[in-house]
C-alpha cells in the first residue's frame, strides 16, 4: 500500500510555551514512517506563514496514494467548537477565533482535506494537550467527527494534560509508546492504538488515556513485513537494507563484484575474498559478505565451490560462538534487499545452509534467524531450529486404473494435501510434477515448503507410486485466483 506520511513536530514557542520533545518526538516518528517505506514530509517549527503551504501541499500529494498518515506533536487548544495546531510564532492563548482561524492549523480543515479521499485509509494522530498548558491551549479540544475511511489518534482523551516528556529517549510518553508497538509487530492499527492506549495509561498512573475515533472500513498494518524489528538485530541498517551499502573500499568493491551476476567478475572476487583473514572483516561486513555469496551461489563456480563444502569454509568465521556470515547467508534465504520478507523465498542450496543446524557450533546462528522470523511464522510452514520437529503432511488420493498406449497403469489421483492442518492442494498442484512416486513427492515439498526433506513425514491413505492431480485442481481459473 503507497503511503505519505506528513509529520510535524514544534518545539520553539515564546518564553514561557516552549517544548522539549516535540520535535524529537517528529523526527523520530518520520524516521522510522522511512524505514516502513513510506514517503515523508517533514516539517519543524513551522511558522503561522507556512499554513497555506502546509494545507495545499497535503491535499495535493494525498490523490496519489493509497493511504496517508498526518502526525503532530505541539501545542493545540480548542476555541468556539474549532480545534488548532499552534505555529511556533503564535500567541498563546489566542485573542479570539479570528485571529486562531488566520495564523493556526484547523484540525477541520485537515478533515475536509480527508474527507475528499475517503475512499483511501487517512490515519491522523494528533500528540498535543488536551487541558491548560502541558502542551495544548486552555480547554481541551472539541469532539471531532472521523471522516469516511479515517482514524483519529488523540494523545490524551478530553480534560486530560499530555507530558511534554517522561517517555524513553526524550520523548512524550505518547509518542515513545507509538515508537515501541509501530514496528514491532504486525498489528491492525486499531489493535496497534490499543495497545498505545493501555501502555500510557499504566505509565501515568491513570492520569493520561489516549483517545481514538474511527471510521475505518478496512484494515490497515503499519508493518506489513517490511520492517525487520522482531528482534533487536545487532547489524547496520545499510547491510540490513543492503540495497543502501556503498562500495568505496577494497572489501566494497568485492561485494560489488560478487553482485554483478557476471560469474567473470564474480570468480576473481570470491578468490580474493577467500584470501582476507576472518578478523579483519567487521561484523557487518560479513553479515553482507553472506547475503551475497548466497546470492552469487547460482552464477559463480568459485561460490559454487565453497557451498560444496559449506561448514568447514563457514568454521574460520566463527567467534565466540557466533557466525555473520552464516547469519548474513540465512537471512538471504527470508529477506530482500531493501530488508522486506520477501514473498517467495530464494531456495538454492537451502538445504546445505539448513545442514548446518545439525552442528552446535552453529546453533547461535539458527537462534537467530528464529528470533528474525517469529512475526512472520504463520506464512512459513518451517522455520529452521537446533531442535527439529516433523512435518506431518496428509494426502488425499484415490487409485485408479489409467489406459496408455503401453496397456494399464494404475496411478494414485491426489484430492488433498494439507500441512499442518493448511490446505496447500491448489498451489501444490501447480507445481509438483506428475509422474513421480512418493519419495519424488516428498523432494517437491521439500522445495515447496523451504524445509529439510529428512523432516517431511507423509501420511497418505494409498501408496504413492504414480500420481496426478485430481483435473479440478489443474483448472487455470482455480490456480490463479
Amino acid at each position: 500500500m503507497k503511503t505519505i506520511a506528513y509529520v510535524i513536530g514544534n518545539n520553539d514557542y515564546f518564553e514561557g510555551a516552549q517544548l522539549k520533545c516535540a520535535v524529537n518526538d517528529a523526527t523520530e516518528i518520520a524516521a522510522i514512517f522511512r524505514r516502513l517505506g513510506y514517503d515523508v514530509i517533514e516539517k519543524l517549527n513551522f511558522k503561522s506563514e507556512e499554513c497555506p503551504d502546509i494545507l495545499t501541499s497535503f491535499e495535493d500529494k494525498i490523490k496519489y496514494y493509497d493511504a496517508s498518515i498526518f502526525y503532530y506533536a505541539g501545542h493545540g487548544f480548542e476555541l468556539e467548537g474549532e480545534n488548532y495546531l499552534i505555529p511556533i510564532d503564535y500567541q498563546i492563548p489566542p485573542i479570539n477565533k479570528y485571529e486562531a482561524g488566520r495564523y493556526c492549523l484547523k484540525l477541520t480543515e485537515i478533515l475536509g482535506i480527508l474527507k475528499t479521499n475517503s475512499g483511501k485509509v487517512n490515519i491522523v494522530i494528533i500528540d498535543a494537550c488536551r487541558k491548560a498548558f502541558d502542551r495544548g491551549g486552555v480547554n481541551s479540544f472539541s469532539h471531532v467527527q472521523a471522516p469516511k475511511g479515517t482514524l483519529i489518534a488523540f494523545s490524551t482523551s478530553p480534560n486530560e494534560g499530555a507530558k511534554d516528556g517522561n517517555g524513553q529517549d526524550g520523548h512524550s510518553i505518547y509518542t515513545s509508546a507509538l515508537l515501541q508497538y509501530i514496528g514491532r509487530e504486525t498489528l491492525s492499527v486499531e489493535s496497534l492504538f490499543k495497545k498505545v492506549r493501555k501502555t500510557v495509561y499504566n505509565l501515568t498512573h491513570g492520569t493520561q488515556t489516549p483517545w481514538e475515533h474511527t471510521s475505518l472500513i478496512g484494515d490497515f498494518f503499519f508493518n506489513t513485513g517490511q520492517l525487520v524489528y522482531s528482534v533487536e538485530i545487532p547489524y547496520d541498517e545499510h547491510v540490513v537494507k543492503d540495497s543502501l551499502f556503498k562500495e568505496g573500499d577494497v572489501f566494497g568493491n568485492l561485494i560489488s563484484e560478487l553482485r554483478s551476476c557476471d560469474w567473470n567478475r564474480q570468480n576473481p572476487a570470491m578468490e580474493k575474498i577467500c584470501r582476507i583473514p576472518a578478523s579483519d572483516l567487521n561484523k557487518n561486513q560479513q553479515f553482507i559478505l553472506g547475503r551475497n555469496l548466497y546470492q552469487a551461489n547460482g552464477y559463480a563456480w568459485e561460490v559454487q565451490t565453497f557451498f560444496e563444502n559449506l561448514e568447514k569454509n563457514l568454521s574460520k568465521y566463527n567467534k565466540d560462538k557466533e557466525n555473520h556470515v552464516l547469519n548474513g547467508i540465512l537471512f538471504e534465504i527470508y529477506f530482500n534487499n531493501k530488508g522486506d520478507f520477501r514473498n517467495e523465498l530464494k531456495k538454492h542450496d537451502f538445504d546445505k545452509v539448513f545442514l548446518l543446524r545439525k552442528n552446535p557450533i552453529y546453533a547461535k546462528s539458527f537462534e537467530f534467524i528464529r528470533d528474525v522470523l517469529q512475526p512472520y511464522k504463520d506464512q512459513l510452514f518451517y522455520i529452521p531450529a537446533i531442535q527439529d520437529e516433523p512435518i506431518d503432511i496428509d494426502i488425499s488420493a484415490e487409485e485408479k486404473k489409467d489406459r496408455t498406449s503401453f496397456g494399464e497403469d494404475t496411478i494414485q489421483i491426489i484430492h488433498k494435501v494439507n500441512v499442518e492442518n493448511k490446505d496447500i492442494t491448489k498451489a501444490f498442484a501447480r507445481y509438483c510434477t506428475s509422474g513421480i512416486n512418493e519419495s519424488g513427492v516428498k523432494s517437491y515439498l521439500s522445495n515447496f515448503l523451504t524445509a529439510p526433506q529428512d523432516l517431511i513425514q507423509i501420511h497418505s491413505n494409498v501408496s504413492l507410486q504414480k500420481i496426478s492431480f485430481a483435473e479440478e485442481l489443474l483448472d487455470e481459473d482455480i490456480l490463479w485466483q
